[in-house]
Formats: structure tokens, sequence, C-alpha cells
């Protein structure tokens, strides 16, 4: 029936909490001896652990008293954090009378300070130390285990006898149980113990020579399963969220963030369905209109706002194809080439932000010459389409500086969190691997938070819900309208076409829009565009299809920026398992 499992993960723990610290014990002056150390161990049916710790302390000097240290935090080889939970803590003389106490936490240990600061004891004296430990054994597939530090490996003085009495929670034979026991410094496998079974279910331990100051007894018992009742699956998860509470500050951040969302974010109600609407909204640009269905100004919406420059007349898109490799290829180039405003048109900020990033070195460019210039106007010509659908109360504040804010304070709620969940580990004493592993997930883990709901935060006025109703229900009109019925309707069907052309593109239904107008030219072509092929026929559909496509590679060179230059079955070992630590003198 081995039982190393428990041993191996407690070793780990202990070897971590001693390297993080020599141990209390170590700085005291000494002045006394313990003659004997006696610990006894119930394990009780509901897998508490009840101890008892006797020790019979000369004092060879004035002192005030003794002060114990018990481990009780310890981190598994996954760096979750995991607590003993030591309750009931109380200590007495041999007559039962109580002895003043100071409980301290220091993290990783817990102090009991034994003793009064206004008198001082010298000779023998006894103290009875009694505590319950939840979480102290080990439940295996093939066992159940006791794996405890009898003594401690942190004591600064000899201990003469040391003996630990386990009982369990039935009457087992010895042949139903496997046990082993350990002596010596830290990590030592040296066997210096008897082990003895007086009685069913007990097992005793002693040692067979005095331990020397910093040594100290571990013992192992195991036996088979059906004795204990150990804590259920949901017990044990809220016992682990309880050790790590730190790992809940990103669902802190959760709620507070939805919370926002609730009272910030969320647009008002439309109280109304989408209701089919045959023109756009008025009073918005076809970029506009595509930034209040998505809260972005993308390729899409700049795009829309330089075809609908285009039909305005403002410039002119020519689709030609130029030679390549010595005339054999050719390849298609779109060219746009400022054109003579309209007299008594303005253009809006963005659209003149436009024209300036089009035509920044000279009336006519090559889509392909944008490469490198034109991705260095996109964060000002965003920010004008924002700021003015702001100025016209569609939004609360431009969605862009809004993302903006929560991604930034995203990141210095994470530092922060992650600050304080570093801070909280080495208060606990965790070591490698949860430092700084864990506050560097918590901290990615709460940026991540803020950086998903950003997206969410920016929100439309009521005005602006009503808005995007509109363009949602000219959407559906677009894609869905019969051809016939819109030549029919149309008083100018080109001029309908044309005007409505570039917000159907915003809404990414200007394929589905030409469609339904296909016919309307015959041998010419609109003004404002001039095709590879002219008098050969015209086709809207075709034209759609060739301007989205001319449209994008010419957004791909306007986005493109330049590129940089460059246990007990024998796996145990003294002071492994729960418990241990030492004390001394004060």
């Amino acid at each position: 029936m081995p039982v190393r499992s428990l041993m191996r993960t407690r070793e780990w723990s202990l070897l971590a909490l001693l390297a993080l610290s020599a141990g209390p014990a170590a700085a005291d002056r000494g002045g006394y001896v313990i003659h004997r150390f006696d610990t006894q161990l119930t394990v009780e049916p509901n897998a508490t652990l009840t101890v008892e710790e006797r020790l019979e302390v000369e004092f060879t000097e004035p002192r005030h008293g003794l002060y114990r240290t018990i481990p009780v935090r310890y981190t598994d080889p996954r760096g979750y954090a995991y607590s003993l939970g030591l309750q009931s803590i109380g200590v007495t003389d041999e007559a039962g009378r109580s002895y003043d106490t100071r409980l301290s936490d220091t993290g990783r240990y817990l102090n009991i300070r034994i003793g009064d600061a206004e008198r001082t004891v010298v000779g023998r004296v006894v103290y009875v130390i009694r505590y319950r430990v939840r979480d102290a054994l080990g439940h295996f597939p093939d066992h159940d285990e006791i794996y405890w530090n009898a003594t401690g490996n942190e004591w600064n003085t000899t201990i003469g006898t040391a003996t630990a009495l386990v009982r369990l929670p039935a009457p087992l034979t010895q042949d139903q149980l496997e046990s082993a026991a350990y002596s010596g410094r830290f990590g030592s496998r040296e066997r210096a113990i008897t082990i003895s079974h007086p009685e069913p279910g007990v097992v005793r331990f002693e040692s067979t020579k005095a331990l020397a100051p910093l040594e100290g007894m571990t013992v192992a018992v195991g036996w088979p399963h059906g004795h204990v009742r150990f804590p259920t699956a949901l017990e044990r998860a809220g016992r682990l969220i309880a050790d790590n509470w730190i790992v809940l500050l990103p669902f802190g951040w959760l709620v507070f963030l939805l919370q926002r969302y609730r009272r910030l974010g969320r647009d008002p109600d439309a109280g109304a369905p989408v209701m089919v609407q045959y023109e756009p909204p008025p009073g918005i640009s076809p970029g506009g209109v595509g930034t209040l269905i998505d809260e972005s100004v993308d390729l899409a919406d700049i795009s829309a706002t330089v075809v609908h420059l285009a039909i305005r007349r403002h410039l002119t898109i020519h689709q030609e194809e130029r030679p390549q490799l010595f005339g054999i290829l050719k390849r298609d180039e779109t060219v746009f080439r400022r054109a003579a405003p309209p007299a008594g048109e303005t253009l809006a900020p963005h659209e003149e932000k436009v024209m300036s990033a089009l035509f920044a070195g000279g009336d006519e460019v090559d889509a392909g010459d944008l490469a490198n210039q034109f991705y260095a106007h996109i964060p000002g010509i965003r920010a004008a389409l924002y700021d003015r659908l702001v100025q016209k109360e569609y939004f609360d504040a431009s969605p862009e500086k809004v993302r903006a804010s929560y991604v930034l304070r995203g990141f210095l709620a994470g530092l922060v969190t992650g600050l304080l969940a570093a801070a909280w580990l080495l208060f606990r004493g965790v070591g490698e691997p949860a430092v700084p592993l864990v506050p560097a997930i918590v901290a990615v883990l709460v940026w991540g938070l803020f950086a998903a709901f950003a997206s969410a935060m920016p929100r439309r006025t009521e005005a602006g819900v009503r808005a995007r109703h509109w363009a949602l229900g000219f959407q559906e009109y677009a894609r869905r309208v019969e051809g016939d019925r819109l030549e029919r309707s149309a008083t100018d069907p080109r001029a309908t076409f044309e005007a409505l052309l570039p917000y159907a593109m915003a809404l990414g239904v200007g394929g589905e829009w030409a469609k339904r107008f296909e016919g309307i030219y015959q041998q010419d072509e609109p003004r404002w565009y001039v095709g590879p092929h002219p008098g050969r026929g015209f086709s809207t559909y075709s034209f759609e299809r060739s301007l989205s496509s001319a449209m994008t590679r010419a957004g791909q060179s306007m986005t493109a920026a330049p590129r940089s230059s460059s246990g007990s079955g024998g796996g145990g070992s003294s002071g492994g398992g729960g418990g241990g630590g030492g004390g001394g003198s004060w």
C-alpha cells in the first residue's frame, strides 16, 4: 500500500518553505533544552486531524516562555496554494491551566508565543499544545494516509526523546497498515526510530537517539479506504478558492465591467423593431452610416466615402490596364484624379481629410503610389468622422476614445492587480513556479477583460439608436427589393443607383444593390468612373464588383504601413509531510 504521493508533494512544499526561510528558531539564542517531545495524532472520521504536543522543557536561564512555529501554508507542484487550516488552538500545563498565548500569522507560518512578558521562568516547564488541522490527510486511489512532521526540523536545541502516537478511527490490524518514519535533518532518510502497534488502530513511534538542533522526526501511516469521510468535490473546490482567492480578482473585475456596461455602455432601448426604409437616414454620410452600424471606421467606410466624393464630382475614378513584363502581361491600376468641385458645396471634416490624403502629392495619383503614405492620414480621418457623429449627438463620446480609455484602464488595472497578487503570494511564502507566473496570468486576464469590454463600451444616444435602426432598415431594403420594382418606382434610376450606392457599399450590400439596377446603363458609364474598356457596354453588377475590387486594392495600398528596417511506502524523508516547523524561547 504505497503512500509516497503525498510525501513527495509535502516534501516539495516544505523544501520551498525551508529554502525561503532558514527557520525562525535559527535566530534564537537558546537557553533551553527539550527533554521530551510527545505528539498524539488522532485521525477523526471526518478527515480532521487532532494534534496534541507535549513538550517537557528545561530553561537553563531566565526566559518568558516558548514559541512554536507551525507551517500552515504550502504550494503544490502545480503552483496552487493550500492551507492546513489550523483551528481550536490552545496551550495548557499538565494540570490543564491555560498559558498566556499570542498568535501571529507571518504568511507561511503560524507563530504561537507562549508565556507572560512580565514574568520569567527557569527550570522544568511542561507545555501541552492542542490544535485541529483540516486537510492534513492524503486520499489516494488505493489508500488513505497521514504523513506528518511530528516535531519539526527548525528547533535550535536538542530534543532528548521524541515520540508520536497515531490513533486511527477504526481498530485496524497491523496487517492492514503500512507505517514508516524518518529522523535527522530536513531531507534525511535515516530511520533511527522504533515502530510498534500497542493496540488495533494505534501506531507508536519513538526515536532511538536524541535529535540534534535542526533535526526532527516525521511519521507516516497508510490504511485502507472506507474509514474516513473526505470532503466532497464541492467542498474541496470551495477550499481551493479560499486558499487561492487571488485568482478571483479577475472575476471581481468582470462583475465591475458588467455593471459598468449596463450603466454606461448599453445602448438605449430602440422602442421598436427594425422597419424597412427606402433610403438611408437623412443627414448622415455613407461613412457615418457604416460607423453607426458597428461603431468602427473601417476600410469599407473610407472606400464608401471615396465613392461618395466621386459621385459628387470631387474626383474621378479610373480603372486602367498597365502593361508589364515587356507588354506580355497586363495589370489593373486604379487611378484617382481630382475634379473641379461643384460650386457652393462644402465638405465635411472627414471628407476634407480624405481628399487631402489622396491628393497630397498632386491632382492625380495611382492607388499603388498611396502605399506607405495614406495610412498616416487614417487616424485623422477616423477621428474626424467619430467627432462628427458625436457633434451630431449620435454617440455620447468618440467610440475610438472610449475603447482606448478602457484598454489603458485595463493595463493599469492589470498592473495593480498583478502587483497585489505578487505581494499576496510573497506574504504567503509561495515560491516558484507561482511567483511570478500567477501574477502575470492574473494581470493578463484583467487586461484581457478590459480589452474585451472595450469594444462594447461605446454608447449610442437615442438619436444614434434610431439612426442605426433606420440604416438597418435601408440595408434590408437594398438586399431584398426586386429590380423591376426599383426601376418603376425610381424617377431617375441612374440617379437613385448612384446616390445610394455608397450607402449600400458601407452597409455591405453594394453587390445586391447594383444587381437590382442591371441594365440602366447601355453604352455609357457614370461620369465619375472610367473603366478599362470604355464603350463596350456597361453592367451595374459587374461595375460594382469591379469598383469594389478596385477600392479594395486601393484600400490595401492606402492602409499599408511601411516595413520597419531591421511518504510510507519508502518515498518520504525527515521534514516531509504536514506540520513541522520549530520554535524557540523568548
